[in-house]
């Protein structure tokens, strides 16, 4: 295609995209929609066609301003609605300590070390697997944005090192396989908030308690099934080729050389610790000062982190840490996205919008009068596939409360209704509209927007899959 076709394309795109956004509000409203939902719906729809054939960037940021224009908000407001929430500041302070990381050469200290073991040589599959290994073990500890963009850094590290460049499919699907598991891992821990959120969805409606012990069993399992089927689709169905991921005798010998510094070492130690002192309140409830290790959190402590390094100075009076450095590498088209997701789903979530009840007013009826099983599974498999357009909060608190007392009446489990939508709700990672999760994906700069879609219809696939597998010993493990 010529340079002048491609514009011609772009425009028509862009065009396609401000139709969506500003002439929805136009038509009449549908179900119990109102006029201004039909305003918000058009945004929505808009963004959704601009991040699939235009830009991530751009489009999200003229969606605050969309968004602003609808009556439902102002344009200050939606701004404020998307840089000042919590999960928008966490994923900007992970990535700040991400960047710090790599300014201190801490995750091409990590790549060289895995890269100088032999038991990699030859065998690329087993070098992905180590990764992803490491993003569901980090994961579970609480380390969320920051084990993403740590691992992120470090297999940049090995694709550089390798000569992968984006457009390879490889480089995509670890950027994909990241997140992933990183942010799955956490959803599988009964006492994180994530279960805790999305149970209460529902825990009024039936009165039932959340089974920790076969929640936690399941979810361990969920993860290493999915794990291990992503990896296997991925090596005999997308025949990704892999070989270059890998090292050689004369690799492991030369990352052998390369030693890590005083402040290296020191920085690697303080991580450990940091993602202890993450983890251990959440599993310690009787630890003294728990309170207040849980109020620091990861920002605090990532921050603490930092801060000793710019205060820590080299042998040349020189800060152990480039803070300008660290924010320097921030992505902020990621960053973006994310932020204007949080308006949007608001919004759309609203009752005065009536997007959300037209959403219940269609489906509940299709589930009425059906096997309790043939419920849980086709619950699972629409919902699931709903919240690939439409934000996972919204999806939980919406239908978790409708479906669950009316599987307890049918004499089905609602531990696992739970499990199977949970999960599922989840595993939104199909399109940027999803979840946050999926914007990670989405707004990285090496990856390849066809690839980010083709993983994130694998994962959701797995899932439904494992999840099935799973539904039998869900049955036999809880009690109610």
């Amino acid at each position: 295609m010529t340079t002048q076709a491609k514009r011609k394309t772009g425009y028509v795109h862009v065009a396609i995209m401000f139709l969506l956004t500003f002439g929805t509000g136009f038509l009449p409203p549908v179900g119990q929609i109102t006029d201004i939902g039909m305003r918000v719906l058009g945004v929505f729809l808009g963004l959704l066609y601009g991040w699939i054939f235009i830009d991530l960037l751009w489009t999200s940021i003229f969606g605050f301003v969309a968004l602003g224009l609808t009556g439902y908000s102002t344009v200050l407001a939606s701004f404020q609605g998307g840089f000042g929430d919590s999960n928008f500041v966490l994923c900007l302070i992970g990535s700040i300590f991400a960047g710090a990381l790599t300014a201190m050469g801490v995750t091409d200290t990590i790549a060289y070390w895995i890269l100088s073991k032999k038991i990699f040589i030859g065998k690329p599959w087993l070098l992905i697997g180590a990764i992803c290994a490491a993003a569901i073990l980090m994961g579970l500890a609480q380390g969320g944005f920051a084990t993403v963009f740590l691992l992120w850094s470090i297999v940049s590290s090995i694709c550089h090192i390798n000569g992968y460049k984006k457009g390879d499919r490889i480089v995509s699907m670890m950027i994909a396989f990241v997140v992933y598991f990183a942010l799955t891992a956490p959803n599988v821990v009964p006492f994180y908030p994530g279960p805790i959120l999305y149970y209460g969805f529902m825990a009024n409606t039936v009165n039932v308690a959340l089974e920790v012990g076969p929640f936690f069993i399941l979810g361990l399992l969920y993860l290493c099934l999915c794990a291990v089927f992503l990896v296997l689709a991925s090596k005999y169905i997308l025949r990704i080729d892999a070989s270059h991921f890998t090292t050689t005798e004369e690799m492991c010998e030369k990352y052998k050389q390369h030693k890590a510094t005083k402040y290296q070492k020191a920085s690697l130690i303080l991580l450990v610790v940091l993602f202890a002192v993450l983890l251990v309140p959440e599993v310690v409830t009787s630890l003294p000062g728990r309170d207040v290790f849980r109020s620091i959190g990861m920002a605090g402590f990532s921050t603490i982190y930092m801060v000793i390094f710019v205060i820590w100075k080299d042998d040349e009076g020189q800060s152990i840490l480039n803070l300008e450095k660290a924010f320097s590498n921030i992505p902020w088209t990621t960053m973006m996205l994310l932020a204007v997701t949080y308006p949007l789903a608001a919004a759309m979530e609203s009752e005065d919008i009536g997007i959300t009840a037209t959403v219940n007013q269609v489906l509940v009826p299709l589930m009425e009068n059906l096997d309790v099983t043939v419920l849980v599974i086709l619950a699972m498999l629409i919902l699931g596939t709903i919240t690939q357009f439409m934000h996972n909060i919204v999806m939980g608190a919406i239908f978790l409360p409708i479906i669950a007392p009316q599987v307890m009446a049918m004499g089905g489990s609602v531990q696992v209704l739970f499990m199977m939508l949970y999960l599922s709700l989840m595993c939104a990672y199909v399109t940027p509209a999803g979840s946050m999760m999926a914007g990670l994906v989405f707004g990285h700069k090496e990856m390849v927007r066809k690839d980010a879609f083709l993983f994130g219809a694998c994962f959701l696939i797995v899932n439904f899959l494992v999840l099935l597998c799973l539904m039998p010993l869900g049955n036999l493990l809880f009690t109610s």
